[in-house]
């Protein structure tokens, strides 16, 4: 039966990236997580407008073909829903029960949010840039239907990085991920990507909307040793032990990890594991690209010496040195769930492994392929590949 993504909640549709089925660096858009608030909208594609407006010069609705023959660019990125491995905490805390797969990599093509911005024209003032989906609904604690929303500050708006996308790994956005327009954030949490887009509102002033005040929040120690709100924004630096699994038996002798780490807005620099459950840590190998926006996949081999019950661990550590902590902070409540997670193995004295590392050659041509097939796209294409680099 082929490999598919494992449904957290069927209506609205949640459902999660199967991490041990991951070969790759790029994520099948077929198994890529699906974070829904709301039901599916149905757009009809003629009649679809995207509307810039608010505190700008020259207001415009754009239709879909007169978006598409803007100059485009291609970021390749992972995202991760801020809930994901809210299943782990304990004790329990509401909203959906992710496990560890509400994350992905995949390639993102559409127009830089932030031509659409200069051919509006931001007025003097303008402070953040407001977006909203097509699709609505309510909340136990919101009964009126509202559609959803999140703003940018207007720095990270004009981000040559930041999108509205149409294409998700070379392909129509799917209407889960989507169709036919979606904002994507490189290195921010998933929520800041809003689908369905509809309408670009500039605006002078805060916006306090539902899914950026009270939900999508959570609270940080301030100077004063006190606690201020905050929204939202950027991924932290995280790892996911992917094989073996906890509960695994393995042999005595070698025994080969593997794992995935991502840093938000960073590139991954290095991953630690640890096998005596933090007692001494040793470096695993990165395997494949180490790019800002971008995931990276990374193998130890674990030379088990005796039978016994083994705690694994990973940390990674991005580019400027954030190191992914031990606990989670119980300030960020069920959102940013980002510590290293134990995963419990027994080796038995009766068993004999001999793994060897990883054909790593062989991967890191696999993770490339993607990117080099879109190399040969037309001149007049702008593209990015991982993350910023231009070609």
């Amino acid at each position: 039966m082929p490999e598919q993504r494992k449904v957290v909640t069927a209506a609205p549709e949640n459902s999660e990236t199967p991490l041990e089925s991951i070969r790759s660096w790029v994520t099948p858009t077929r198994l890529f997580f699906v974070r829904n608030h709301f039901p599916v909208p149905e757009v009809d594609l003629d009649r679809w407008r995207l509307a810039v407006e608010g505190c700008v010069a020259w207001p415009r609705r754009w239709s879909f073909d007169e978006l598409t023959d803007v100059p485009e660019r291609t970021v390749f990125a992972t995202v991760e829903c801020a809930g994901n491995g809210r299943s782990f905490l304990s004790p329990h805390v509401h909203g959906v029960q992710w496990g560890a797969g509400a994350v992905g990599h995949a390639e993102w093509t559409g127009v830089p949010l932030r031509l659409l911005l200069e051919e509006a024209g931001v007025r003097p003032g303008a402070v953040e840039v407001l977006f909203e989906g097509t699709d609505s609904g309510t909340e136990t604690d919101h009964p009126e239907v509202m559609p959803f929303a999140r703003s940018l500050p207007l720095a990270k708006a004009l981000s040559p990085d930041t999108l509205v996308v149409y294409r998700m790994n070379g392909e129509s956005l799917e209407p889960r991920h989507g169709f036919p327009l979606r904002l994507f954030v490189p290195g921010w949490y998933g929520v800041a990507s809003v689908k369905w887009l509809r309408r670009i509102e500039v605006i002078d002033r805060p916006f306090k909307g539902y899914y950026q005040s009270v939900k999508y929040t959570i609270q940080r120690r301030g100077s004063d040793e006190g606690v201020e709100t905050v929204i939202i924004g950027p991924m932290e630096v995280k790892s996911e032990v992917l094989r073996p699994r906890s509960g695994a038996v393995l042999g005595v002798g070698p025994n080969r990890l593997t794992g995935v780490a991502w840093a938000g807005e960073e590139a991954v620099a290095r991953v630690e594991v640890s096998t005596d459950g933090g007692g001494s840590w040793g470096d695993a190998a990165l395997v494949g690209p180490q790019a800002e926006y971008s995931w990276t996949l990374w193998e130890y081999l674990w030379e088990a010496a005796e039978p016994g019950e083994y705690t694994l661990l990973a940390r990674a550590i991005s580019a400027s040195g954030k190191v992914q902590p031990a606990g989670h902070d119980p300030l960020c409540g069920g959102y940013l769930i980002h510590h290293s997670r134990p995963v419990v193995v027994r080796v038995e004295g009766a068993r004999r492994s001999a793994d060897q590392p990883g054909d790593l050659a062989a991967l890191v041509y696999d993770m490339n392929a993607y990117a080099e097939e879109n190399s040969r796209l037309p001149l007049d294409v702008e593209m990015v590949f991982f993350g910023g680099e231009g070609i």
